[in-house]
């Protein structure tokens, strides 16, 4: 006779200043904790703001100094004065120490196979040698960025080999048939075989509150619509926010809609400061983001926002028009992802290069409008987390002689 024991789950998020692989991997927890709730979660994060969303029971999370990547390859420390070298020091030997006395069934890891500057390699091989029961799972979201330049990274820094030595499965957070992330990052046929498509990690209500900020109730003047502009953390935001003002200032007495700002923690002060002046004489409220926004994205007419992974999963999860416009960069990941969406149309993105108020006021129009909007194209597969929970459950062995 056989029992089973609970579960063990460590999950490494390498977010900087975000929060991006944080919301993610916390919706496939909550999916997760729903299958078998007696599972235990350990998160291993670097966001200053983590864990911010609510964690699912019996779950912590150990926090990492924080460091950013300011460059393909290229990383620096915000917080603390020291050397970028001896920040990597720091964060292995820590990790290493997680590995070596957690020793989790699972070990999920988000994006990055090889950690920060390679900082996860140690772990891993503490966990190969004296855990050979855990299973090493690498999640990847839908586009990583510009093929040629990830590809030529990961070359560089031996990524392939690190998955082909370490690492169980290759779980890809998308649908092949939106991008497909085998063919387009050139992956060594012998890899082939790891790689499984889950479709995309969407909370799917099933993440903080309930209940439904009702944003037409928070204006005094009653207009016909109401659109969210929503920003994600925010650190880089204050573009696409302030081309919206810039539309409404174009409109002037002809705009039909009020609008809901929602800045995200990350952005920095100065930024909200522009944002709240520009916005004193238009009918806009411009509200610091403290918490969860998937409230306030239920009641929106239209959604305003850039192309990041977890903002656009909402966005189609809630068959939401929106207008997007993607953030310039590091990485070309969000211009590639808001296109392609574009091009299947699901919504309007508008690249930064050719961002005028006149085209942005039009967009928001057309699509207030527009009685169909995202729901007349085919929304793929947003049953990520779930899919993802139950590959877990079928391969990791908990049974109890």
């Amino acid at each position: 006779m056989t029992n089973k024991r609970a579960m063990k789950v460590l999950i490494y998020c390498q977010d900087s200043l975000g929060l991006g692989h944080l919301r993610r991997n916390v919706n496939i927890a909550h999916a997760l904790s729903r299958k078998a709730p007696d599972t235990t979660f350990l998160f291993v994060a670097d966001s200053p703001l983590a864990p911010f969303f609510a964690l699912p029971p019996n779950s912590d999370f150990i926090k990492l100094p924080t460091i950013v990547k300011v460059d393909s390859g290229v990383w620096d420390a915000p917080d603390l004065p020291l050397n970028i070298k001896h920040m990597r020091k720091i964060r292995s030997r820590v990790l290493k120490k997680i590995a070596h006395h957690f020793r989790p069934d699972v070990f999920l890891v988000d994006h990055m196979a090889h950690g920060a500057m390679s900082e996860l390699v140690g772990a891993l091989k503490i966990l190969r040698k004296k855990s050979p029961h855990t299973k090493i799972l690498l999640g990847l979201r839908d586009i990583l960025g510009d093929p040629e330049v990830i590809v030529r990274q990961w070359l560089l820094e031996g990524v392939f080999d690190i998955i082909d030595e370490y690492y169980d499965t290759i779980l890809v957070y998308g649908c092949q048939d939106v991008y497909d992330v085998v063919s387009e990052y050139h992956f060594p046929e012998d890899l082939h075989p790891k790689v499984h498509y889950s479709g995309y990690v969407y909370a799917n209500g099933s993440r903080g509150s309930s209940e439904s900020v009702d944003l037409a109730g928070q204006f005094q003047e009653e207009k016909p619509y109401t659109i969210l502009v929503m920003g994600g953390g925010g650190s880089d935001a204050h573009f696409m926010m302030d081309s919206v003002l810039n539309a409404i200032r174009y409109l002037g007495d002809k705009v039909p809609f009020n609008t809901y700002m929602l800045t995200g923690p990350f952005m920095p002060y100065a930024d909200r400061q522009a944002l709240l002046e520009k916005a004193s004489q238009l009918p806009v409220i411009v509200r610091h983001m403290t918490g969860d926004s998937v409230s306030y994205l239920k009641s929106a007419d239209l959604v305003t926002c850039m192309a990041g992974y977890n903002t656009i999963c909402e966005v189609l999860g809630y068959s939401k028009k929106a207008v997007v416009i993607p953030r310039p960069g590091p990485s070309a990941e969000q211009g590639m992802r808001s296109q392609i969406l574009h091009d299947r149309g699901l919504l309007v993105s508008i690249h930064p290069r050719e961002v005028t108020p006149g085209l942005v006021a039009e967009a928001v129009l057309s699509q207030l409008y527009d009685q169909n909007g995202s729901k007349s194209a085919p929304i793929p597969d947003l049953n990520g987390a779930s899919r993802v929970a139950q590959y877990i459950l079928d391969n990791v062995d908990l049974e109890i002689e």
